[in-house]
């Protein structure tokens, strides 16, 4: 019989590479306020319950006398935008602001609502007075207003302004000022290469402004760091320099941590990882939502994680709104900066910058960095069990008591590969996770995927494990090998036990058909189709599996009228509920023996006619002379 009971155990056993984010049950986030003040710095966060960097930059610009210089990626708050244009009113347009509104900012804005919406803004502040420049890599987010500097992580949206989690410092070091001050005039002189028109009858784009034959560099001080593409990376050399330095804790705060497969990112993750070798404890504030519980990272995210969670001593603890930027050495030796973690852009490319802090802020900071990581809901786990994830809610666990259906074809790797399921018993959906590009441009506006992750299916909906795909019809799971990369997420794990898995193939019709013949020759009265039914039914466990027919005298029928060129069924004929002998060439030769040669052939198909078994014989002169071909020589024509 085609069917074989498969015995495995799977084991609760650590799932080998896997990292994902999973709850820490009763956690609640404490916002914890930031209001430390020194001689010449001041810390401040924004969260739900705290709005103090946008409140500090309402009163920076709204108190500057002599003139206001504003770089910031984003720049969309009705709030900042009144207090920009009643500045340029009262310092006769001394307000100067670099920001961007994409790389390619003529087909964005031309095509998509949103992009039409921030050109007419930055139009509207041009009009009123305020100078507007572009930079396609401006995600460095600072503000000068007349001798005071603030940096922060925080974009102009009120997202960042009025919900996520971010960091700031104030700053009136007279070096530090005049170092950003320098590093705004340099790109804006000789960098930004576009402005908004301030005519509401042309919103278009300028042209790119005159520019000096030889720029000035920017003037470093001791304090202000920044990244100016690949001509000077001075964040990137403190940040690794900070973590360097630790000795016994370091103290991280990034939005992403990505992009570690090479370069700086690679640089990165190998000094993180030395760190924990010396035995520095390294714990990570991180942006995670609830969406990413139980999945595997995203790509770009995946090296680094696994690197950093492979080591002794990390932690990594995530939060929906958390987009602060900082690194914190021993308590006491800190930065403050405005770019990710991300070997991709930020430390090696692109404009951001940063300060040095002070210790005393540098504690203060660490502290604020304790609370929220003492009370961050999510945390990222390495290598669970598939009990722990279905515990804390990171996945499903399925039962696999049941039958699968199969092929005859595949029966053997699919036996294998049930085997193999105590090494991998993962269960993955069918959808990707990763990137999907915009097909169109009306796509544009769709919400990102890493956003708006897909719901978990369910498995009547089809799912992958340990390479078959498998779709559950009633109690029945059909089966087939799968090797394609498109099931990407982790949707469950086989319930670990020991499990008693029934596998069914279909017999084949050669097999269905030896079946049928044990009752064949049938005798001239023919043989019932039930009596074949109860015959296919005695030799097989799960019928209406094995059986690729309905077993039914209708269904048998059927079968039999598709099969009729087959073996015995060439000389049976089907007659209401039997299957009856069918009279032969040689049998027919035999029955007209004695009038074949006088030619009579009304005679002849009378006496065909009157035979007990079925024929479909019309006698005509083609078929006299097979039926003569048939007779024994010494018949003469008398």
């Amino acid at each position: 019989m085609p069917t074989d009971i498969i015995e495995i155990e799977i084991p609760n056993s650590p799932l080998p590479d896997l990292v994902t984010w999973l709850p820490i049950e009763g956690k609640k986030v404490d916002f914890a306020s930031l209001t430390w003040q020194g001689k010449s710095e001041k810390l401040m966060c924004t969260h739900p319950k705290n709005h103090a960097i946008l409140n500090t930059m309402i009163e920076m610009i709204s108190s500057a006398k002599h003139s206001v210089f504003l770089f910031n990626w984003m720049l969309n708050h009705p709030k900042i935008e009144k207090s920009l244009i009643d500045a340029a009113k009262r310092l006769n347009g001394r307000v100067h602001v670099l920001t961007t509104l994409g790389t390619n900012i003529f087909s964005r804005y031309s095509d998509e609502e949103q992009a039409k919406k921030d050109l007419a803004r930055l139009q509207n502040l041009a009009g009123n007075g305020v100078y507007i420049r572009l930079h396609p890599e401006s995600h460095a987010k600072f503000l000068i207003a007349d001798d005071e500097l603030l940096i922060t992580s925080a974009n102009i949206v009120k997202t960042s302004l009025e919900q996520n989690i971010e960091t700031g410092i104030r700053v009136n070091d007279s070096s530090t000022v005049r170092s950003l001050h320098s590093f705004f005039s340099y790109l804006w002189l000789h960098e930004a290469n576009q402005h908004i028109r301030p005519s509401k009858k042309d919103p278009r784009l300028g042209n790119p402004w005159s520019q000096s034959d030889k720029p000035s560099p920017p003037v470093a001080s001791e304090k202000a760091i920044w990244t100016l593409h690949n001509k000077r990376m001075s964040l990137a050399k403190a940040i690794i320099d900070t973590i360097r330095s630790a000795k016994k804790t370091l103290r991280i705060s990034t939005y992403v941590l990505s992009n570690a497969d090479s370069g700086i990112g690679n640089q990165l993750i190998e000094e993180l990882v030395s760190a924990s070798k010396k035995g520095v404890s390294i714990t990570i504030l991180y942006h995670a939502t609830r969406k990413a519980i139980g999945r595997p990272p995203r790509e770009h995210e995946a090296t680094g994680f696994i690197r950093l969670m492979s080591c002794k001593g990390v932690s990594i603890r995530g939060h929906p709104d958390l987009h602060a930027k900082h690194v914190i050495a021993d308590n006491h030796s800190g930065l403050l900066f405005t770019a990710n973690l991300d070997g991709s852009h930020g430390l090696n490319t692109g404009i951001e910058v940063g300060t040095h802090l002070s210790k005393e802020a540098s504690q203060s900071l660490a502290e604020w960095h304790d609370n929220l990581f003492d009370s961050f809901p999510l945390e990222l786990v390495y290598s669970p069990t598939s009990t722990d994830l279905a515990n804390r809610q990171g996945t499903k666990l399925l039962e696999l008591n049941t039958i699968l259906l199969c092929s005859g074809r595949e029966y053997a790797e699919v036996r294998t590969r049930i085997s193999s399921l105590t090494e991998s018993p993962v269960i993955l959906c069918m959808r990707e996770n990763r990137w999907i590009p915009p097909e169109t441009k009306k796509d544009r506006k769709k919400p990102k995927p890493y956003e708006s992750r897909v719901t978990i299916p369910s498995i009547k909906s089809g799912y992958l494990v340990g390479g078959l795909h498998m779709v559950q019809e009633g109690d029945i799971f059909k089966a087939e090998l799968y090797n394609s990369s498109n099931f990407g997420l982790h949707h469950a794990h086989v319930k670990p036990g020991k499990y008693s898995i029934e596998l069914i193939r279909p017999f084949s019709d050669d097999k269905v058909l030896e079946m049928i013949e044990l009752h064949l020759p049938a005798p001239e009265k023919g043989v019932l189709l039930k009596e074949i039914i109860d015959t296919l039914k005695e030799a097989t466990a799960h019928p209406e599996l094995e059986i690729k027919f309905p077993l039914t005298p209708t269904g048998l029928a059927e079968y039999v009228n598709k099969n009729t060129n087959k073996g015995l069924l060439r000389t049976h004929e089907l007659l209401g509920q039997k299957l009856m002998p069918v009279l032969s060439l040689v049998e027919a030769a035999e029955l007209v023996k004695g009038i074949i040669y006088s030619g009579d052939k009304q005679e002849m198909q009378k006496i065909l006619d009157q035979s007990k078994k079925p024929h479909n014989f019309t006698i005509s002169n083609n078929l006299i002379k097979k039926l003569k071909k048939l007779l024994p020589e010494d018949i003469s024509e008398e």
